[in-house]
């Protein structure tokens, strides 16, 4: 770092206001579109709740920072509870974000290609679409560490810009911990540095009383709601524990167009998630947008890279150049500990600006600005291209919107295709039919915005799954789920992650034996689903899909003959409310055998023929023309059959379960060999699955 010059030229204060005006406006285009319903979603959830009187941290549990919850809360008290509001202001947080960059290029003696820059964030919003247009505490943190450097750049010879420096840093913090943690280390280390010799304790002194003035009014206001531990304990020890089950496999860079098997089972995280949301191809990926993804995933270290360069090769370089390196670094810290494409995304544009910036930055050595009108025609060539790569999408992106699935309080227009679902607006309608206003019903997995969408109240103080504390969650879920009539279930599990039958086994449980998938949702499969509650399904005395691993696995031959094996079957997503229990087949099926005792009033119940369910790559199909058995080993060794049930694959059959149930009450008292089979015709290929869904021993 250079403390030489801090400008090499402001660029002038006009033209800094017409990148405001363009970084808002790229923005606000794209606040129409996408609904979000984990992201913005949580954050819209927990600010209507804040405005009715509950706590941030103590009624409602999260593990981010308290700004964006708060300043939404505000915004809705007074303009009111719509979507369009938080993302009206973000724009308006976009431009200036957008203003800020352009200014630390100018300052930095890039001229008129700061134009360039600035344009590389402007349209964020379009190219990185949706996180950059909705409100999202990741968002704002991105944009305000932006803001933070140009306050600090503008605090090395001003004591106010200083100490507006410390407080915008905080405010960063106090949106995302991390983003902040590292933006005020290296803004702070680059303000004392840059400072004049006989200033710097004065100047750092500015700053840190921003910044302890922030934090201390935070602190002090929760403290006097009486929430002070629970803040500490939420933004501290929450995250840290958060750690160790949140992270995931970077990329790998080599081969280039293809994952290492590592990655590839993360591959929903990376861009060919994003290609196939917006093109809606479910096929393999091509290899070139594998190497896409890999490029974006090196483009900040390259970054870097070429600012090390820069430096070695040109000598000292201006101020505002090394402020915006740490605009990357804080960005480039939500890569870890988990490096998906969520992430690298607020990394990106710092990336780009950068790489501008330090391309066309003046040496201090230099001593002289350059020319502006040398640097117009390439400034306007590189805008032209920016415009040209990104107008296109948006153009494309409003083509493919439709009208929202979620009601008139969420009118953002869906673009991917998992908004644009029917099964959705199905979920929508049948709340809106069915609950009444302000009923309590519960979301399980990650969708908290349907709250705010159907005016109805989460009875719960969280906003999705927290892979932490899942004593905890259940024990106040389960309670919560007592006076519940209805409960959203997303089928879209995280192979990847976990289950939700991993995170919260004995909520799942919970879901079976009380909720049932109503008819209307039994022949029309989506990724999301109401449960509605009906009868008891019973105590569960034994359940064989946990008792799976104690069990015995066999499969028949081609010639008929049982043979023992060890070989684990895939493990296959939760659906319609149903945990598959696969068992794999040989030539003429397969069973798994248990070794039980039954009371008297035991009564096996489950659920067959769904015909298709996801597992590990990919979609996997129920072996045809099977019989599911069950059957009860005799005195001799040999197998009674209690039941048998047909597996159709005639037109229309599969789409969904149909319960069995068998009275096992001529064997109670006895310890047993309970026998599952799928009893198939010789011929049937090896290897291929038929399931159970959820089969239990209950209590009548």
């Amino acid at each position: 770092m250079e403390s030489g010059r801090v400008s090499g030229g402001s660029g002038g204060h006009a033209a800094a206001w017409v990148q405001v005006a363009l970084g808002a406006s790229v923005c606000a285009l794209m606040t129409p579109l996408e609904p979000s319903l984990l992201e913005e979603g949580l954050l819209v959830h927990f600010a209507q709740r804040m405005g009715e009187g509950e706590h941030l941290y103590r009624d409602l549990v999260f593990f981010s920072g308290p700004l964006p919850f708060e300043a939404l809360a505000l915004l809705f008290r007074v303009f009111g509870e719509e979507i369009a509001v938080g993302r009206l202001a973000l724009a308006g947080l976009s431009g200036l974000a957008t203003g800020a960059v352009y200014a630390l290029a100018a300052r930095a003696g890039a001229g008129a290609l700061a134009a360039a820059a600035s344009a590389s964030l402007a349209v964020a919003p379009i190219l990185l679409f949706p996180l950059y247009s909705s409100w999202f505490y990741t968002t704002l943190a991105m944009q305000g560490s932006v803001l933070a450097a140009y306050a600090a750049l503008r605090g090395v010879r001003s004591d106010g810009w200083a100490a507006l420096a410390g407080v915008v840093v905080v405010a960063v913090a106090l949106s995302k911990q991390s983003v902040g943690f590292v933006a005020s280390l290296g803004l702070f280390g680059a303000l004392l540095w840059a400072s004049p010799a006989g200033l710097r304790r004065r100047r750092a002194g500015s700053m840190l009383a921003g910044a302890g003035a922030l934090a201390g009014a935070t602190l002090g206001l929760y403290a006097l709601r009486g929430d002070l531990a629970s803040l500490l304990d939420s933004l501290v020890v929450l995250p840290l524990s958060l750690e160790a089950s949140f992270g995931s496999a970077g990329v790998n860079y080599w081969p280039l167009g293809a994952f290492t098997p590592e990655v590839q089972r993360n591959q929903a995280f990376y861009l060919p998630h994003l290609y196939r949301l917006l093109t809606g191809e479910q096929a393999a990926v091509p290899p070139s947008v594998v190497a896409a993804t890999q490029l974006l995933f090196a483009l900040p270290w390259l970054a870097l890279l070429g600012l090390a360069l820069r430096r070695w090769r040109a000598g000292p370089l201006p101020v505002a150049v090394w402020m915006h390196a740490v605009v990357l670094l804080a960005g480039l810290s939500n890569l870890f500990p988990r490096a998906d494409w969520g992430h690298l995304a607020f990394a990106l544009p710092a990336a780009a600006c950068q790489l501008w910036i330090t391309a066309f930055a003046v040496p201090v050595a230099a001593g002289a600005r350059r020319r502006e009108r040398a640097l117009r025609l390439p400034a306007l060539a590189a805008v032209a291209a920016i415009a040209i790569a990104s107008l296109p999408l948006a153009l494309r992106l409003y083509r493919r919107a439709e009208p929202s699935p979620l009601g008139p309080h969420v009118p953002q227009r869906a673009v991917s295709r998992t908004y644009r679902d029917p099964g959705l607006g199905r979920v929508v309608d049948f709340l809106h039919e069915r609950a009444r206003p302000g009923e309590e019903i519960f979301v399980a997995r990650s969708e908290p915005l349907l709250y705010f969408a159907t005016g109805t109240r989460n009875p719960t103080p969280y906003g999705g799954v927290l892979p932490v504390r899942r004593a905890e969650q259940t024990q106040r879920i389960l309670a919560a789920l007592a006076g519940v009539r209805f409960v959203v279930m997303s089928e879209i599990d995280q192979p990847s992650f976990l289950y939700y039958r991993d995170e919260l086994p004995d909520v799942q449980k919970y879901l079976e034996r009380f909720f049932r998938l109503p008819t209307a949702y039994a022949s029309r499969p989506s990724w999301i689903v109401v449960l509605e509650r009906g009868g008891d399904r019973g105590e569960t005395l034994e359940d064989l899909f946990d008792a799976r691993a104690g069990a015995q696995a066999w499969i028949r031959d081609g010639s008929g003959e049982r043979v023992p094996h060890r070989i684990a079957p895939p493990k296959l997503a939760t659906r319609g409310n149903r945990r598959p229990l696969p068992i794999l087949l040989g030539g003429a099926g397969g069973g798994l055998d248990y070794l039980l005792e039954l009371p008297s009033d035991a009564v096996f119940r489950a659920d067959i023929g769904l015909a298709r369910i996801e597992g590990p790559g990919g979609m996997r199909t129920h072996a045809r023309g099977v019989r599911l058995e069950i059957a009860v080993a005799e005195g001799d060794g040999s197998f009674r059959t209690l039941a048998s049930w047909p597996v159709s694959r005639a037109r229309g059959a599969g789409r969904g379960w149909s319960p069995v149930e068998v009275d096992l009450a001529r064997y109670a008292g006895r310890r047993v060999t309970l026998r599952l089979e799928a009893v198939g015709e010789r011929g049937l290929r090896a290897g291929t699955l038929a399931w159970w869904g959820s089969p239990v021993i209950v209590r009548r």
